[in-house]
């Protein structure tokens, strides 16, 4: 859940203990008292470290989210995404943010469902809804695609059914929107 904000709060923070490590260390050679330093230092650290973890956020979210394309699944090299993305998926477009992804890609029809099928061969039981209460392998309607993708550039599916991945307990999950006629796929995936 608090994933995206890790590495800015570390690179925040260190930043900033070492700023005040240096200046205190420093002091002397100013003729200042380390202890009264350090506190005024620490005190000004404090004030400015959710600014700064605000910019370093803003900063590395503009790197690591939004849309990326990629030739092939290797590309990829981000697990939250690999772990719902097909290893023969190509010509891969990624639409990135904090608490999940969107991806379409170029994939065969046996292999998508292989791919869908061992999910659930190997992660099924785990899931907090069963595959059967699912709408598995139901016709994808023009709204609920608009509903999913309508902000993106996609053109839409014409002949789409609808997968879904197990469903992890924290709603974590995949719905996958797959046409057989033109071998794409769709799918979003939520993960905290």
């Amino acid at each position: 859940m608090f994933w995206p904000i890790v590495l800015p709060f570390k690179i925040a923070f260190w930043s900033l203990a070492g700023l005040v490590t240096l200046v205190t260390a420093f002091s002397p050679a100013f003729k200042w008292k380390r202890g009264k330093v350090f506190l005024i230092s620490s005190m000004l650290a404090c004030v400015a470290f959710i600014p700064s973890c605000t910019g370093i956020m803003a900063i590395i979210d503009a790197r690591r989210f939004g849309i990326f394309q990629c030739d092939v699944y290797a590309d990829v090299n981000d697990f939250r995404i690999e772990r719902y993305l097909p290893t023969s998926a190509r010509d891969i477009t990624l639409d990135k943010f904090a608490m999940g992804h969107r991806a379409k890609y170029s994939i065969s029809e046996a292999n998508f469902m292989a791919y869908v099928n061992r999910l659930w061969n190997d992660h099924g039981e785990y899931s907090a809804i069963s595959r059967d209460e699912l709408s598995e392998g139901v016709q994808v309607t023009a709204d609920a695609f608009e509903h999913q993708y309508g902000d993106l550039d996609w053109p839409p599916l014409e002949n789409a059914l609808e997968y879904h991945s197990p469903i992890q307990s924290d709603g974590g999950g995949a719905t996958y929107f797959f046409d057989r006629d033109s071998g794409t796929a769709y799918h979003r995936a939520g993960y905290w």
